[in-house]
C-alpha cells in the first residue's frame, strides 16, 4: 500500500509540474498580425501578455486588474504549488494525512488548470467563454483542497506550514476572478453592454461588497493569506483605472488598503482563532503503523493523535 501511494503522490507532483509547464506556455500570446497593430497603439499590450481578442473584453470591463497583478499572483502560487507537489510526493511524507485526502483534489485543481489555458489560448467566442466557465468551476475544488489540507484548523511544523501558503492564495485569488470575470462573461454572451456612466456605481458596489464577503469567508476559513491576492486585485485595478475612470480608481485603491490594514493585524499570527489541534510528528506516527505497534499489546491510555477534520 505505502507503495502505490508513492506511486501516486509522485503522480500527481508530474501532473501538477506538467500543468503549470502546459498553461504557462499555452496563454503566452503568440504575435500576429493584429496583435503587433494592438502592441503599436498600446503600449500596455506586452505587460498584460493576453492575445488581442481577450484584451479588448478585459478593457471594457473595468475591474479587470492591471497585467503586472496577474504576473505576480500567478508566479507566486504556480512556485509555491511546484515545491509542495513535489514535497508531499517525498518518501517522508507518505504518512501523512492531510497531503493524502488533498492529493485527488489536487489533481483535480491541475487539470482545470491545463483546461484553462488550453480555452485561454483559443481566441473562438466559446473557448473565452469556456475559461470564465472553467475559473468558477475550479474555485469549489479549491475551497475543497483548503479544507483538505486542515488550513485554518490545524497547526503544522515547517516546511508543511508554509508549503500550504500557495492553497491559500489560490482559493483567493480563483474568489476575486470569478467576480472579475463575471462581467467578462456577459460581455461576450451580449448580455452587458459597457456603460461608464451607469456601471461606474455598480462597480464600485461590486468591489465593495466583494470585499466584506472576502473578510467574511477569510474569517470562517481561519486564514488570513486568503486575502492577500485581494489587496494586489484591488491595487491592480487602481492602477489600471487610474487617468481612465479615477472614481473605480480611488475606490479600488481605498479597499486595498484597507484589506491591508486587517492583514497588518492577523498575517502575522497566520490565523482568526486558536487552531483546533497540532501535528507534531506524522512520521513516527506512520513508522509505528508498519511496524505492527498499534496491534501488539495495545496501551489504552497511551496518547494517540487525530487528524480528523472539524
Amino acid at each position: 500500500m505505502r507503495t502505490n501511494s508513492l506511486l501516486g503522490r509522485i503522480g500527481t507532483a508530474v501532473l501538477v509540474v506538467a500543468s503549470i509547464i502546459y498553461t504557462v506556455t499555452a496563454t503566452a500570446s503568440r504575435p500576429t498580425t493584429s496583435a503587433v497593430k494592438k502592441k503599436d497603439d498600446d503600449t500596455d499590450f506586452a505587460e498584460d501578455n493576453v492575445l488581442p481578442e481577450y484584451r479588448r473584453v478585459f478593457d471594457e470591463n473595468p475591474i479587470v486588474p492591471d497585467g503586472w497583478t496577474f504576473g505576480t499572483v500567478w508566479s507566486t502560487i504556480y512556485a509555491g504549488t511546484a515545491a509542495y507537489a513535489v514535497y508531499q510526493a517525498l518518501p517522508s511524507q507518505q504518512g501523512n494525512p492531510r497531503f493524502h485526502r488533498a492529493a485527488p483534489w489536487l489533481a483535480i485543481s491541475y487539470v482545470l488548470n491545463a483546461v484553462f489555458g488550453r480555452l485561454f489560448s483559443d481566441t473562438r467566442m466559446e473557448s473565452m467563454i469556456g475559461s470564465d466557465v472553467v475559473t468558477k468551476a475550479s474555485l469549489p475544488v479549491a475551497l475543497a483542497l483548503h479544507q483538505q489540507l486542515e488550513i485554518g484548523e490545524t497547526e503544522v511544523d515547517a516546511p508543511e506550514k508554509y508549503l500550504r501558503i500557495p492553497f491559500s492564495l489560490y482559493a483567493g485569488w480563483l474568489t476575486a476572478a470569478s467576480v472579475v470575470g463575471t462581467p467578462n462573461l456577459l460581455y461576450n454572451l451580449k448580455i452587458w453592454k459597457p456603460d461608464p456612466a451607469r456601471d461606474t456605481p455598480v462597480f464600485i458596489g461590486v468591489l465593495g461588497a466583494t470585499t466584506g464577503v472576502a473578510y467574511a469567508v477569510a474569517r470562517r476559513l481561519n486564514d488570513p493569506y486568503y486575502l492577500l491576492p485581494f489587496v494586489a486585485g484591488f491595487a491592480g485595478i487602481a492602477t489600471k483605472q487610474y487617468g481612465k475612470n479615477n472614481a473605480i480608481a480611488l475606490s479600488a485603491a481605498a479597499f486595498s488598503v484597507a484589506v491591508a490594514g486587517i492583514l497588518v493585524k492577523w498575517l502575522p499570527r497566520g490565523k482568526f482563532e486558536p487552531f483546533a489541534g497540532e501535528v507534531e510528528d506524522v512520521e513516527a506516527e506512520f513508522e509505528d503503523y508498519e511496524n505492527g505497534w498499534e496491534d501488539e499489546n495495545p496501551n489504552e491510555e497511551a496518547e494517540s493523535y487525530s487528524y480528523t477534520s472539524i
